[in-house]
């Protein structure tokens, strides 16, 4: 993130635990927090390497270093830190499903998705592709280390799998017959499919959170306790944020091939072809999602909860990705 801080100009300053890089109560702090998650650079980084950078920060918080480290490193090793182990868990999260992963997961799905050729194969391929995904996604985000059976993963499996297949076959049926072959009309149904059984997904994971709740922390990221106003109020912002990011993801890739076909830049076929889709699920990628991720900070702050729990510095919840 060095490169695109000194891009943007952005001086982060000297470096503190107890503020992020990136001032989280604004748009653009929030945004730039989700796209260094989604940073492909920090995947370059190993086990060991990773371990080192995570260590750094613990001597830090201790006052134990036993070296000096300028503010780039000790940002570089919080930002490592962030992007490959779980806020709650502190247990690496498995390499195919962090952030920093998910553009690249994602575009072979989205290019088969929404500029292939749609037929009741494809459609159907594609949802349980993206499901099979999604399911470990949102199992290894989820906000708190809670163990879940194998029957309860199956049974999530399979819920947001049926749930997208018979969504994106019944809309894509009902947009041909009433609309015709638009392509843009057509993303609708793998559009809602997606965000429908998005949602489906993540609640059949995370839905224990509701009535056990889910780990709260003070300022200092001590336990405090757990909290279900804190789950409710975590789940539903990730619902909204879940079920609202699928329209963008769908519709850009579509709108920048149609754009590129009406200036006469769009390839008819060939390696060409293939790497104009690449570029535009790219960049839909890289900076629609995070955009949309930043609707809401990642780390939420409230300063009551339930009245058995106290804190002077008030309450602080990962809300899960």
């Amino acid at each position: 993130m060095d490169f695109i801080d000194n891009l943007i100009g952005y001086n982060p300053g000297e470096f503190s635990l107890d503020r992020p890089k990136y001032d989280q109560s604004t748009f653009f702090g929030r945004f730039m927090y989700f796209f260094g998650l989604a940073y492909p650079t920090s995947l370059f980084y190993t086990k060991s390497q990773a371990n080192e950078m995570r260590q750094i920060l613990d001597d830090y918080k201790n006052n134990s270093l036993k070296r000096s480290y300028t503010n780039i490193k000790l940002w570089k090793a919080s930002w490592v830190t962030e992007s490959t182990f779980h806020p709650d868990t502190k247990e690496p999260i498995p390499i195919l499903f962090r952030l920093s992963t998910y553009t690249l997961i994602n575009l072979p799905i989205s290019i088969g998705m929404l500029l292939s050729k749609k037929t009741t194969f494809s459609i159907t391929f594609w949802q349980v592709f993206n499901q099979t995904n999604n399911v470990g996604f949102n199992y290894c985000n989820r906000s708190i280390n809670d163990p879940f059976t194998n029957s309860q993963l199956v049974a999530s499996y399979f819920l947001a799998t049926i749930s997208s297949v018979c969504v994106a076959l019944w809309m894509d049926k009902q947009i041909v017959k009433y609309a015709g072959n638009s392509l843009i009309l057509r993303t609708f149904g793998p559009a809602t499919a997606l965000a429908i059984a998005g949602d489906l997904n993540l609640l059949a994971v995370r839905y224990r959170e509701l009535y056990e709740g889910i780990s709260v922390y003070d300022k200092d990221s001590h336990e405090i306790g757990k909290s279900k106003i804190a789950a409710w109020d975590g789940l539903t912002k990730t619902l909204t944020v879940r079920f609202g990011l699928q329209y963008p993801l769908c519709f850009v890739p579509v709108l920048l091939a149609l754009s590129m076909k009406k200036i006469g830049y769009y390839p008819g076929g060939g390696i060409k072809k293939v790497l104009t889709e690449i570029f535009a699920t790219t960049v839909t990628g890289y900076f629609v999602a995070p955009a949309c991720m930043a609707y809401y900070p990642h780390m939420i702050y409230k300063d009551k909860l339930e009245p058995e729990l106290n804190s002077n510095s008030g309450f602080w919840y990962n809300r899960g990705i």
